[in-house]
């Protein structure tokens, strides 16, 4: 029991402490934590003014070579969130594969060897229009190679 109180304890002192900042866009391009945010997320587009949080997100890397995915709050509403990354993404090289557009809108576009998936969520009245980026290699074998090794 005593050590159940003690495993209990550290985990509620770890988990206060580890918290991540979140990284704001709201001064600008030229601004200290704007360049944060860019260099971490490479040319990624992202609207002036939104937040990333960084408790919601799991970024391995950094520029344009990170992969995983950020969770960003968005100052724009659901349908401008939505024309925005349908419009950047292209001008990043992006290639538009698939697109949903709803209360939960999602874009799907691949570059090289990578994809990249915004999912939009415009959330209530009071709330904002969070963006979940998703960024990964495609995986996929060079022609002639086996997708798969078999023992």
């Amino acid at each position: 029991m005593k050590h159940l109180l003690c495993a209990l304890v550290a985990v509620v002192l770890v988990a206060c402490s580890s918290t991540a900042p979140s990284i704001s866009l709201e001064n600008g391009p030229n601004s200290t934590t704007a360049r944060l945010g860019v260099d971490q997320l490479g040319n990624t587009p992202l609207p002036v003014g939104s937040k990333m949080r960084g408790s919601d997100s799991l970024v391995f890397g950094v520029g344009d070579n990170w992969m995983g995915r950020a969770v960003v709050e968005l100052p724009t509403d659901a349908s401008t969130s939505y024309n925005f990354f349908a419009d950047q993404f292209p001008r990043q090289g992006w290639t538009l594969v698939a697109a949903v557009r709803g209360k939960r809108s999602l874009l799907v576009f691949t570059r090289a060897d990578r994809s990249a998936t915004v999912e939009l969520d415009e959330g209530g009245i009071l709330s904002h229009v969070l963006a979940s980026i998703t960024i990964s290699p495609t995986g996929t074998a060079p022609a002639g190679a086996p997708a798969t090794r078999r023992p």
